[in-house]
């Protein structure tokens, strides 16, 4: 069916974050006095789509004690001057958006990764004008992030109000993307080139599935 509203992920969806995340989290534990996370649990943690606090947490040494609000400032610190620019888009991103734009949808970015960042990412690539809207993880933060829905029922539906769920997509790469569309009744379409893991993504019955971001181009004739 025709879709109005695209609801795009960011990473591992439009853009490939996985060398700067894993620059990022082996420097947070390195400043903080911390031997390097294994790589294979990093890439586990990236593709469970966990949010920040979440995934230091995970790769946290067991038995230390809880993570202060530190490691995620200095995380955050570290991906904005050393670790941006290591992302790069996956094939396909600005022919993607393009067509969305001559087709008369409109795109948003919801992300649970933090809006400065989203924004200074977007702008560096040249995409931020091909969305009407970006929504990340902001310091004075008054709803909680996906997969909880009330992103959408109190931002994207009032801001959008002419679109319904039935003409809303939401496409991304992990769980969280999934069910966060399950939760606000629209579709979903699974990027199977992201970070996701298939046997996660895949219970969750999403509407689509794209191995390329272009296999999206029919959707949006």
């Amino acid at each position: 069916m025709p879709y109005s509203l695209l609801l795009f992920d960011y990473d591992g969806t439009l853009c490939d974050t996985r060398r700067a995340i894993k620059h990022s989290m082996r420097r947070t534990f390195e400043i903080m006095g911390y031997p390097t996370p294994d790589e294979a649990l990093m890439d586990e943690a990236v593709g469970r789509g966990l949010l920040l606090p979440e995934m230091l947490l995970w790769l946290h040494p067991p038995g230390t004690p809880p993570l202060p609000a530190v490691w995620v400032d200095t995380y955050r610190a570290i991906y904005n001057t050393e670790s941006e620019a290591l992302v790069t888009l996956f094939p396909g991103v600005e022919q993607v958006l393009g067509d969305a734009v001559a087709n008369g949808k409109e795109s948003v970015v919801i992300s649970n990764k933090g809006l400065p960042l989203l924004e200074n990412s977007l702008s560096r690539f040249g995409l931020r004008h091909y969305f009407s809207l970006v929504l990340g993880d902001t310091p004075d933060r008054q709803l909680p992030l996906k997969p909880d829905p009330a992103m959408f029922t109190q931002v994207i539906q009032p801001r959008f109000s002419a679109i319904g769920p039935g003409a809303t997509l939401m496409i991304g790469d992990t769980v969280p993307d999934l069910r966060f569309a399950h939760n606000c009744g629209i579709s979903s379409c699974w990027a199977s080139y992201g970070f996701g893991q298939e046997n996660d993504t895949i219970s969750l019955q999403p509407t689509y599935r794209i191995n390329s971001l272009p296999e999206l181009l029919p959707l949006l004739q």
